[in-house]
C-alpha cells in the first residue's frame, strides 16, 4: 500500500485542457498518479504526501489553462495499490458529470498566428481550434466530452492530428474538436465567392459555429436597405462586425470597460454610443443613438477581414485600424430562432441571400450572438446566449431541482439543481411554430446533457403562455409566480439579497393576480420569506385594443389624450382606425381596461411627440425617444404621488407641445428623478435601504443611469440584473428560484420524478405547435 492524495475537481474541466495541465503540472513536481474525467469531476490521484499535494493545488489553482474554471476542490488521503512510476491520463468513466459544459470561446491568439502562419499546418484553415478555444456547447451532444460525444465525430483524424490528439504535452491534447484541412470540414463556398459578393453589394448567408449569419457590406447604404428589404426588417437595428478595436473607434465612443468587455472570449455584442460623425448608412440602426458592435470569434470571422483586405502579411495587420465594417445579423426571422441547418437554410434564405455558405458539419445546439452594454461602470445582459450558455449561475445555497418554463418574449428556460442554475440561451418570442420547436429542441437537450429531474416546476401567472401549458403537462407540482414578482426574484438570487427590499419593475406587460396588464410597479420583499407586496404603481392608464396596443402606440398616445383631456394632435388620426378608437375612448369611460406599463407609457409619449407610432420591432417606439436625449432636465413640480401612485399626467402634458428633443431631455430626467422621489418616499416609510431595479424598461441607458444617481444621492443601495437579462430573458431564473425556495419552505413529501425525456411516451407529450392551447 502506498500513501496518495485524492483530489476530486469540478466545474469546466472537460474539454479546455485541464487533463494535460495536470499531466504537465505533475511532471513539473516530479509525482506519479492519474488524473481522469469522473461522473463526481477530474479525479486526481497524486503518490505523494499531503504537504506536496497541498503546494500542487496552489500551484494548479493559479496556473489553470484559460478556459477552466473550479467550482468546487475536494481531497483526502488513502491508501492505494500502485507500482507504476510514471503519470497517466485516463480514459473518461462514463455517466451523469460533476462538470460542467464550456461555453462556445473565442478563437485564441495561438490559433489566430498559426492560421496565418505559411509554414503552419493550419496555413487559413477557418475551423482551427484548440483546448483553449473553439466551439464547446454547439457541438457537444452528451457526457462525458469526449470526441464521440461531439459533431466532430464525422471527421475521423488523420495521422497528423492524431498525434497532436495523442500528445499530452501539445495543446491540442484531447482537443475534441481539433482537425486540419486534410481531416476536417469544408465550405460549400471558396472565400473568393464568399468576397465576390460583400465587394459587389450583395447579400452573403454563412454558417459559423452556432449558426447560419446575413452579411453585408455596412458601409454600402444600397446593401443595407437591400437586406432589409429582403428580410422585412424596415428598422430593427443591425449588429455590427469590425476586426479590432482600433477599427471600432472610429464609429462609436469606447471606454475601457467597453473595450474590455468587446475583448472577451465570449465576444458579445456591445452597445455603444454613436460618434456625430460615423459616416455610416442611417439604415444601419434607424433613428437610434447606439451601435451594436463586436470583434471576431472565429477563424471564419478573421479570415473574412484577411481577404476583404487583400491577403496581408505577417500579424501586425490584425490590430491595424482599417475601414471595412460588415453588417452580421442572424439568419432568422422575427423573434424566431436562428437557422442551423443547412437544407433549412437553403430553403428559408434563398430569397435572401444571393449566395449561401454551407459547411458539412452538424450543429448539435444554435445560439445568437450574446448582447450586453456598459452602465454606470457595470456590465449589463440584454441577450444571454453564444459565450455564456450553458455556463451555470452559482447560488449561495443548495435547493430543490425546479425547471421554470419563462414568458412569452425573449424566451429562455432555466433549472435549478444544487447550487447552480442553468439559464438556457435565448429562445425568441414563444407566439411561433419555430420558436416553440426550438424551445422543444433546446429543453431535450439540456435533459440529455446534464440529465437532471426535477420536484418541481414554474411558470408565468399568465393562464394562454404555451411556455404555460408546457409546465402543466409535467403532473408536477406547479408554481405560477407573477411575472414581475419573478424579475424581483431573478436579482434577489444573482446578488444573494437576505433581509427586506424595494422592488422597482418596469417592463411592457406581465398579467397581475387582478388581471390588469401590469408594468409599473413597486413591491415590498421580505426575502427571507419570500413575501412579494405590492405597495405602489403608476397612475393605470387607458389600455383598449388588447395585443394591437403593443404594435400601435399611437393607440396609447390617443388614449391618454382622451383620458387626460389633452388636445388631440391631428397626426395620431391618420390611422384608418383612429376615428373609431376615439368614438370608443369617448364612452363607456367606466368599462376601459387600463395598465400601468411603463413600457406603454413610453410608447405612448414617443407617439404623442410625433416620433414613433408603429413598433415594427419590440421598444421601437421607447428606443427612438430615449435617442433624441442629449442633456435630461428635471422639473420636481410635474409629479405628484397619491395613495402610492406616482402620477405623471402633468409631465405627459407639459411635454406635449414641446419640438422633440427637448420633451425627450425634461421627460428622462423627470421621471428618472420621480421614480427615485417616490421609491425613497416608500423606502423610509418602510425602513429599508435595499432597491432593486428591473424589467425591460431598465435598458434605457439614461433612465438606468439617472435613476442610479438619485438613489445613491437619497443614500439607498441599487442592485440590478447582471449576469442575467433584465428583460424578460431574465424570467425563468426569478421563477426558478422562487419556486425552489418555496418548495423548500413548504417540504412537500415524495413526489413523482420526471419521466425519461429519451422515452417515446415523453416525447408523444411534447406535442407539435398545431396542438398549443390558448391564445401565443
Amino acid at each position: 500500500m502506498q500513501s496518495a492524495v485524492k483530489i476530486i475537481v469540478t466545474g469546466i474541466v472537460q474539454g479546455v485542457g485541464f487533463r494535460p495541465f495536470i499531466y504537465r503540472l505533475a511532471a513539473q513536481f516530479h509525482l506519479s498518479g492519474s488524473v481522469q474525467n469522473t461522473p463526481l469531476g477530474a479525479e486526481i490521484i497524486l503518490f505523494s504526501s499531503p504537504e506536496i499535494a497541498r503546494d500542487f493545488i496552489d500551484v494548479m489553482c493559479g496556473q489553470l489553462p484559460p478556459l477552466a474554471k473550479i467550482k468546487s476542490l475536494a481531497w483526502v488521503e488513502v491508501k492505494c495499490l500502485s507500482s507504476d512510476q510514471t503519470f497517466k491520463i485516463l480514459p473518461s468513466v462514463p455517466g451523469e458529470s460533476a462538470t460542467e459544459i464550456p461555453a462556445d470561446t473565442a478563437i485564441c491568439v495561438a490559433c489566430i498566428a498559426e492560421i496565418f502562419s505559411p509554414d503552419s499546418r493550419y496555413y487559413l484553415y477557418p475551423f482551427t481550434s484548440c483546448t483553449s478555444c473553439g466551439p464547446r456547447f454547439s457541438v457537444i451532444t452528451s457526457l462525458p466530452y469526449d470526441r464521440d460525444a461531439t459533431t466532430f465525430v464525422d471527421f475521423p483524424l488523420c495521422d497528423a492530428c492524431l498525434a497532436v490528439y495523442q500528445n499530452p504535452l501539445n495543446r491540442r491534447y484531447h482537443a475534441q474538436t481539433t482537425v486540419c484541412e486534410k481531416c476536417g470540414p469544408v465550405f460549400s463556398n471558396t472565400f473568393k465567392a464568399m468576397l465576390q459578393v460583400l465587394q459587389n453589394g450583395k447579400v452573403l448567408a454563412l454558417k459559423s459555429h452556432n449558426g447560419f449569419r446575413l452579411i453585408v457590406n455596412a458601409k454600402n447604404k444600397a446593401a443595407v436597405g437591400l437586406l432589409r428589404e429582403r428580410k422585412k426588417r424596415p428598422y430593427k437595428p443591425f449588429a455590427l462586425m469590425a476586426l479590432n478595436s482600433a477599427s471600432i473607434k472610429q464609429y462609436v465612443e469606447l471606454n475601457a470597460k467597453e473595450e474590455a468587455l468587446l475583448n472577451t472570449n465570449a465576444r458579445p455584442i456591445v452597445l455603444l454610443n454613436k460618434k456625430q460623425n460615423h459616416l455610416l448608412p442611417d439604415a444601419v440602426a434607424p433613428g437610434l443613438n447606439e451601435l451594436g458592435l463586436m470583434l471576431p470569434a472565429t477563424g471564419l470571422d478573421y479570415l473574412l477581414f484577411y481577404y476583404l483586405l487583400n491577403e496581408p502579411k505577417g500579424l501586425d495587420w490584425l490590430e491595424a485600424p482599417n475601414d471595412w465594417l460588415l453588417v452580421v445579423t442572424s439568419a432568422n426571422f422575427s423573434g424566431g430562432s436562428i437557422i442551423a441547418d443547412n437544407e433549412q437554410a437553403r430553403e428559408k434564405l434563398h430569397n435572401i441571400a444571393d449566395l449561401i455558405v454551407t459547411d458539412n458539419r452538424k450543429i448539435a445546439m444554435q445560439s445568437d450572438d450574446s448582447v450586453m452594454r456598459v452602465v454606470a461602470g457595470k456590465e449589463m445582459m440584454i441577450r444571454r446566449s453564444r459565450g455564456f450558455a450553458p455556463l451555470s449561475i452559482e447560488l449561495p445555497e443548495p435547493l430543490p431541482n425546479v425547471l421554470a418554463t419563462g414568458a412569452l418574449l425573449k424566451n429562455t428556460f432555466c433549472f435549478i439543481g444544487n447550487k447552480k442554475a442553468y439559464l438556457s440561451q435565448y429562445i425568441g418570442d414563444m407566439d411561433s411554430a419555430e420558436s416553440i420547436a426550438y424551445f422543444n429542441k433546446a429543453f431535450v437537450h439540456y435533459q440529455r446533457l446534464f440529465g437532471v429531474s426535477f420536484d418541481a416546476l414554474a411558470c408565468d401567472f399568465h393562464p394562454d403562455l404555451y411556455t404555460t401549458h408546457f409546465a402543466e403537462d409535467f403532473q408536477l407540482p406547479l408554481y405560477q409566480i407573477q411575472h414581475h414578482e419573478a424579475h424581483a426574484g431573478a436579482v434577489i438570487a444573482e446578488h444573494n439579497l437576505k433581509g427586506e427590499a424595494l422592488a422597482l419593475i418596469l417592463d411592457g406587460f406581465g398579467l397581475g393576480e387582478d388581471g390588469v396588464a401590469r408594468g409599473g410597479e413597486l413591491y415590498y420583499c421580505d426575502m427571507d420569506r419570500l413575501d412579494f407586496v405590492r405597495c405602489g404603481e403608476l397612475v393605470p392608464m387607458w389600455y383598449l385594443g388588447g395585443d394591437r396596443v403593443q404594435k400601435e402606440p399611437w393607440r396609447m398616445a390617443l388614449a391618454l389624450c382622451v383620458q387626460l383631456k389633452l388636445p388631440v394632435p391631428l397626426y395620431l388620426l391618420k390611422d384608418k382606425h383612429a376615428k373609431d378608437l376615439l368614438t370608443l375612448l369617448r364612452k363607456n369611460q367606466a368599462e376601459i381596461p387600463v395598465t400601468t406599463s411603463m413600457g406603454r407609457l413610453f410608447d405612448a409619449v414617443s407617439s404623442l411627440i410625433n416620433v414613433c407610432h408603429y413598433n415594427s420591432y419590440e421598444a421601437e417606439a421607447a428606443m427612438k425617444f430615449e435617442a433624441l436625449a442629449k442633456d435630461p432636465q428635471c422639473d420636481e413640480s410635474l409629479f405628484d404621488i397619491n395613495n402610492g401612485q406616482l402620477d405623471l399626467s402633468a409631465l405627459i402634458a407639459c411635454i406635449i407641445a414641446m419640438p422633440a428633443n427637448r420633451a425627450s431631455d425634461l421627460f428622462h430626467g423627470t421621471l428618472a428623478y420621480a421614480l427615485a422621489f417616490w421609491v425613497n418616499h416608500v423606502a423610509k416609510e418602510k425602513d429599508v435601504k435595499k432597491i432593486i431595479l428591473s424589467g425591460g424598461c431598465f435598458q434605457n441607458k439614461i433612465l438606468l443611469t439617472w435613476i442610479l444617481k438619485y438613489l445613491a444621492a437619497f443614500g439607498l443601495e441599487s442592485f440590478i440584473p447582471e449576469q442575467i437579462p433584465a428583460n424578460d430573458g431574465g424570467i425563468s431564473f426569478g421563477q426558478a428560484w422562487i419556486a425552489a425556495r418555496k418548495l423548500e419552505l413548504h417540504t412537500f413529501a415524495v413526489l413523482p420524478r420526471l419521466a425519461d425525456l429519451t422515452t417515446p411516451e415523453w416525447s408523444g407529450r411534447l406535442g407539435t405547435p398545431s396542438q398549443v392551447k390558448g391564445n401565443v
